[in-house]
């Protein structure tokens, strides 16, 4: 836990996130950094994700989540909608009693957990930072970057009967907390938060000349931990190439085969991380030159490989192009699609539709990547732009600013509102 503001002015930051690692993760470093400089941080986190928070020494306020841990296979639209409306409001209750407890000074959100963060600001009378796990959005730059790709196979409907149960029974628990007047009016949709944080680069953003001062590209944010581990290939291995499906839909088996009897018998040497709930041994005998693990830390293996095939997670490529590794991005959600693109445009990799992918395909494009000196040399230059984004210092620089803005005078006190 930090020490004591020597200042006297320790400020709470009540903190939501989105039920996922992956928009989790970069918060963390942020979280750690308001902590170092004295400030007191609540963090409202989804009861499974408890212990990834508890090490950094905030205040973790778990909450229950029935929000599914893998969207394997993708969920239709209206599905999926239900899910995310019941998650936007599953932390109300704790965030509730959260505040009262110790009234914040300042609420940061998850773009897709902003309904309760904007209730709470409302409350207080203090701002909101959105954060965004991937691209951020204005006027021209809609979320995750673009419309998706490939669309729905069907819209959402709004006549099943499931989005009506779920309206009444988010309107009664609503009621029972108390709360009613803090969602009637305007919609809670974040649309009035003082800063957005997204952690990519404004280099790596679609149209990031676009976006004004009220965006933050902090880049991704990584922590001490995230660059310790060790790795190193067998002596005499070949170009290493790292494999990975991320975080959320890494439940693949067919895919990981793939990339293995892929490559088998060249000269690559192949290390394929599966996620932390797979069994390596569930994909069957592996060629020599193949290493399948659970998880290990990429930054080691970055540090030494010619290539990376990804799902193109953007936490996923910040540290790949770190590193000034390119990339070949077979996306896996939708969301994924526009991050395949950019690659393609920014020229530090190359992308392949899921349907479209075979073992020429996967070699093709993986020995383009790494052979080609302009790919590898423009990789290089976003490197310099990830290591010299501001990352988790200017996050709380910033922070500080903007609670110092909307500072409490001595002597008054906030009258929580309803």
């Amino acid at each position: 836990m930090a020490s004591p503001d020597p200042a006297g002015d320790s400020r709470h930051v009540l903190w939501l996130t989105f039920p996922a690692f992956s928009h989790l993760r970069a918060t963390l470093a942020m979280v750690e950094e308001l902590l170092r400089r004295g400030h007191r941080v609540s963090y409202l986190v989804a009861d499974r994700l408890v212990d990834a928070v508890t090490p950094t020494g905030a205040r973790v306020v778990p909450y229950r989540s029935v929000f599914p841990e893998s969207m394997s296979p993708p969920p239709s639209p209206t599905t999926m909608l239900v899910e995310f409306l019941r998650e936007s409001f599953a932390p109300l209750e704790a965030a509730l009693a959260c505040a009262a407890a110790d009234p914040p000074d300042l609420v940061v959100h998850d773009a897709l957990a902003s309904d309760v963060a904007v209730a709470l600001s409302r409350r207080y009378g203090v701002p909101t930072v959105r954060t965004y796990a991937g691209f951020g959005t204005n006027d021209q730059v809609p979320l995750n970057g673009t419309q998706p790709d490939p669309a729905p196979a069907e819209p959402v409907d709004p006549t099943d009967p499931r989005l009506a149960a779920l309206g009444a029974e988010l309107t009664a628990r609503i009621a029972a907390a108390g709360a009613t007047e803090l969602f009637d009016g305007a919609p809670a949709s974040g649309d009035d938060a003082a800063l957005n944080i997204s952690f990519v680069t404004r280099e790596f953003q679609i149209r990031g000349d676009t976006f004004g001062d009220d965006y933050l590209f902090a880049g991704p944010c990584l922590r001490a931990v995230d660059r310790a581990g060790h790795w190193a290939p067998p002596e005499g291995a070949g170009p290493v190439l790292l494999v990975s499906l991320g975080t959320t839909v890494n439940q693949r088996p067919d895919f990981f085969r793939t990339c293995a009897h892929t490559f088998a018998g060249t000269p690559w040497h192949v290390v394929m991380t599966l996620g932390r709930s797979a069994d390596p041994a569930q994909l069957g005998p592996l060629p020599p030159n193949v290493e399948a693990h659970r998880w290990v830390p990429h930054l080691a293996v970055l540090r030494h490989a010619a290539a990376f095939v990804c799902q193109g997670g953007t936490g996923s490529l910040m540290e790949a192009l770190e590193e000034g590794v390119p990339v070949v991005v077979v996306p896996q959600q939708t969301d994924q699609y526009p991050t395949a693109r950019q690659v393609v445009d920014l020229g530090v990799g190359r992308a392949i539709r899921p349907e479209e992918l075979d073992p020429d395909t996967l070699r093709t494009a993986v020995e383009a990547v790494a052979g080609d000196a302009g790919v590898r040399r423009r990789a290089q230059e976003l490197s310099r732009s990830v290591r010299n984004a501001g990352g988790a210092v200017a996050v709380a620089d910033r922070l500080e600013r903007l609670m110092a803005e909307h500072r409490v005078p001595d002597g008054a006190t906030i009258t929580p509102v309803g």
